[in-house]
């Protein structure tokens, strides 16, 4: 087996280089105040005085795990997945963004820039890379946790989001000046804890947070990690809904010759779960299949249930719940990670792959996958149309990208929806009955949640692209990429498009505005640079885009004046023919 163990500190990681990403089967950010407030309890702890001056001393955080090898300064992997210790590195990561606003508030901005540093760095080419990236609380974390400015945080809209909000407030409170001070008095019993300066109380629990060791433990295979982190986390560890689920039907299945029938599919399971370049731990596809197929549960309820609904107990009973679970997992990993090679190559089925990929990849939209099991199981039974099966997709995609991408409505009500519909569409028995159930049961209300035009296009012409303000760039580079693909009446993206500026990137301001763009061949982006719109116009008559060649008709020339114009147009084409809405 291939692992390498080391003695690591905290500094150390955050500035090896490489890039610390949760993958999205990991669960969400969720340690509460009892967890941060432990935390940071601890590192206060580990000050000490000693000649009237503060000091650090070691502190074991633990074990973390990773796929990938950061310390190896000559073959280092740039990007690293965090197997075990998202908790600890996205708290560190919270803290330290607490820490340079302290700074930051005391006029100490090169202190705020060099804590911040191990948030945001930069890659060889002076990109900004972020430190730590995680799917499963993208973007508020970015905007809110790392960015220094904090111009584009909003508020929250999950549970993951509010606990990294009352995180970062709980952390900068217990940052306060006078407050250090109470607590250090307090622990340290000392009068000379009065006699420090506020700037240097920060930068020692800076060092102490710095300094901490850990056990880095790095394996260039998945599945070793996978197994590794079984081992690690077996003892003493609560057994959890899948674990009693599994003890349950291998106490009914316990014939194991001349084959262990439960754990060669159980072993199966979880292969297909882990097949694929982006896993899905079990417990998270469990509760999706099972509120997919039987009834809305929480997580600490799914045991319960299972014992309720799966009946009779008997050998056969247990042996076809191992099968749904399969077949279902084949589905999810699809849904999760599509592929072309799935339906074949064909092209008929590119359209499939690329709204997936769109739910999951562009917008990550967990709460979805619910409604796509379903989907996917009445189309293998053939109690949908391919007709209606495209757009019925097609709309949940339009669907969340009005709703999240761009007015970032909240998520809370999706699962409800999801599930009612996903329960009881499985149990249609044709496809009249099917078409009526996703009518009634999705598309109705989530059309009762839709965005009104206003918000709609308020939310739309403030999207951006440019390669400094990366965040907003997924979605902007999509809805461009939509609309390109509007007017040349295609269903697939162009593979070789790209944004191009009308207005060059490099005069600043409004230019980088949705109503700047379009979609240009990357050769034709590339000849036309930054040359003025009279000049770039002969290069995009060249361009095989209707698009742009439309647009080039409609504008003999074109500044910076018409930009918001267009972006307000543009969301009116966008909501009126690509979502279908009613513009009021």
């Amino acid at each position: 087996m291939n692992i390498k163990p080391k003695d690591k500190n905290i500094k150390a990681l955050l500035i090896s280089g490489s890039q610390f990403s949760i993958p999205r089967f990991q669960r969400d950010y969720s340690w509460d105040k009892k967890n941060y407030q432990e935390f940071i309890d601890d590192m206060l702890d580990c000050l000490r005085i000693c000649d009237g001056k503060l000091e650090t001393k070691s502190y074991f955080l633990g074990t973390m795990l990773f796929i990938g090898d950061y310390s190896d300064s000559v073959n280092k992997d740039k990007s690293i997945y965090v197997v075990d210790g998202q908790q600890r590195i996205t708290t560190i990561t919270i803290l330290f963004s607490a820490l340079s606003d302290r700074f930051r508030s005391i006029g100490e901005e090169k202190l705020s820039e060099q804590v911040f540093r191990y948030i945001m760095t930069q890659d060889d080419d002076g990109e900004d890379i972020r430190v730590l990236e995680s799917k499963t609380h993208y973007p508020y974390f970015s905007f809110y946790i790392q960015d220094r400015e904090k111009l584009d945080a909003q508020d929250p809209t999950t549970e993951e989001e509010e606990c990294i909000r009352d995180s970062f407030k709980y952390l900068y409170d217990r940052l306060d000046d006078k407050k250090l001070k109470l607590y250090l008095k307090k622990k340290l019993g000392s009068d000379e804890v009065d006699q420090l300066k506020y700037v240097d109380i920060l930068k020692t629990l800076r060092d102490q947070i710095l300094g901490t060791t850990f056990i880095s433990i790095s394996t260039p295979d998945k599945k070793n990690a996978n197994m590794i982190f079984e081992i690690l986390n077996a003892k003493g560890k609560r057994l959890s809904h899948v674990d009693l689920i599994k003890n349950k039907i291998f106490e009914v299945l316990e014939k194991t010759e001349p084959a262990d029938y439960a754990e060669e599919k159980w072993a199966d399971i979880k292969k297909i779960l882990v097949s694929r370049d982006e896993t899905v731990g079990l417990a998270t596809y469990y509760r999706h299949f099972w509120i997919s197929t039987y009834t809305k549960s929480s997580a600490t309820k799914l045991y319960d249930n299972f014992q309720k609904a799966i009946k009779p107990k008997t050998k056969e009973r247990y042996k076809q719940f191992l099968c749904e679970i399969e077949e279902n997992a084949e589905n999810y990993i699809k849904i999760l990670n599509p592929r072309r090679e799935d339906y074949e190559n064909r092209k008929e089925y590119f359209w499939l792959v690329q709204s997936l990929n769109v739910l999951m990849n562009y917008f990550n939209i967990v709460q979805v996958r619910i409604a796509l099991l379903a989907l996917f199981n009445i189309k293998k039974k053939e109690y949908i149309s391919t007709k209606k099966f495209k757009e019925t997709i097609l709309f949940l995609e339009n669907f969340h990208f009005a709703y999240n991408a761009v007015v970032s409505g909240r998520t809370n009500k999706f699962e409800g929806i999801y599930a009612k519909f996903a329960i009881q569409v499985r149990r249609c028995k044709d496809k009249s009955e099917s078409q009526k159930t996703i009518d009634q049961l999705l598309i109705q209300p989530l059309n009762t949640l839709f965005p009104g035009f206003d918000q709609f296009s308020k939310g739309f012409v403030s999207l951006n692209y440019t390669r400094k303000t990366k965040l907003n760039n997924v979605k902007t580079k999509y809805a461009i990429q939509k609309l390109n693909s509007f007017y040349d009446n295609k269903d697939v993206f162009s593979d070789n498009g790209s944004i191009e500026h009308i207005v060059p990137e490099s005069t600043g301001e409004n230019s980088f505005n949705i109503g700047n763009l379009i979609i240009l061949e990357e050769t034709l982006n590339e000849e036309a640079g930054d040359q003025s719109y009279l000049q770039k116009k002969k290069v995009y008559l060249k361009s095989s885009y209707s698009w742009i060649n439309k647009f080039v008709e409609a504008n003999e020339v074109w500044t910076k004046a018409n930009i918001e114009q267009r972006a307000i147009d543009l969301s009116k084409i966008y909501y009126r023919d690509i979502l279908g809405k009613t513009i009021s």
